[in-house]
């Protein structure tokens, strides 16, 4: 059985082909094309969220997906847009809303909000990165969260970056052998606890996020269950298997090699 690790480096090593067989999938196709060809004509909030298929699209390219329902609450976030340091945008411990209220920023940009990259161009190269994710974790959740890592490292600044992201949160507990009970202690301890296992600064230095993800899918396969056994992506910022399957000599010395120290 191929291993996570091994999976990973095969993604990895032939990402830009992946990424154009999801953008020519038949239905990632129709919906992108449709998105391109309406979303600038969008010039309100109201416009915006009332056109259910250009909505769903933006907010799953902002990995939004099932808050799609929630268009009240995203219209107040919206509205509010993200100047105003007490708007909802700002508030929002889920740092995810912040990025779509920057991308589609109708309260500072108005009409012309829906012209810029981060509404076009940059909102289907996230869809289609999304995409990829969420197919490869329905085989197996470690890819989805690996990969989810590689693009979310480079933003986080803070070791409360850390905290506010589960899914980030999930990778680094995982990486480090800390507990999920762990997240339950006060804030301030959940901080000292998370620096003394990881250096924010070290995740802007790709190779150090590599290593990071090489240590990450040696400990995944060490803690679940093969591929096939794995519950599914939605499952991702719940539960994780509790199975653990017996582990190989060359596990246990490919996991012993992947010090930090040296990082």
């Amino acid at each position: 059985m191929i291993t996570t690790s091994a999976q990973y480096q095969i993604i990895n090593t032939n990402l830009a082909r992946t990424k154009a067989l999801i953008e020519k999938d038949a239905v990632v196709k129709r919906e992108t094309d449709y998105y391109l060809a309406n979303i600038k004509n969008v010039k309100t909030i109201d416009e915006f969220i009332k056109n259910d298929r250009l909505f769903k699209y933006a907010m799953k390219a902002y990995g939004l997906e099932d808050m799609a329902y929630g268009k009240a609450l995203i219209k107040k976030l919206l509205t509010e847009g993200i100047t105003d340091k007490k708007s909802m945008a700002n508030k929002m411990s889920n740092p995810l809303y912040k990025e779509f209220a920057t991308a589609f920023d109708f309260a500072g940009k108005g009409p012309e909000a829906t012209a810029e990259a981060s509404a076009t161009t940059e909102a289907v190269q996230r869809y289609v990165q999304i995409t990829l994710e969420t197919n490869e974790g329905e085989k197996n959740q470690g890819i989805q969260l690996a990969l989810y890592f590689k693009r979310k490292a480079p933003t986080i600044k803070t070791t409360m970056g850390l905290l506010a992201d589960k899914a980030v949160l999930k990778f680094v507990q995982t990486t480090f052998g800390i507990p999920e009970g762990a997240s339950k202690a006060d804030l301030d301890v959940q901080v000292r606890n998370l620096e003394k296992h990881l250096d924010v600064k070290d995740l802007q230095d790709p190779k150090k996020v590599d290593k990071l993800i090489q240590r990450f899918t040696a400990m995944w396969d060490m803690n679940n269950s093969t591929p096939e056994t794995m519950s599914p992506i939605l499952s991702l910022f719940g539960q994780t298997n509790d199975g653990a399957p017996g582990i190989g000599v060359d596990l246990m010395m490919s996991i012993s090699k992947l010090r930090l120290g040296g990082m």
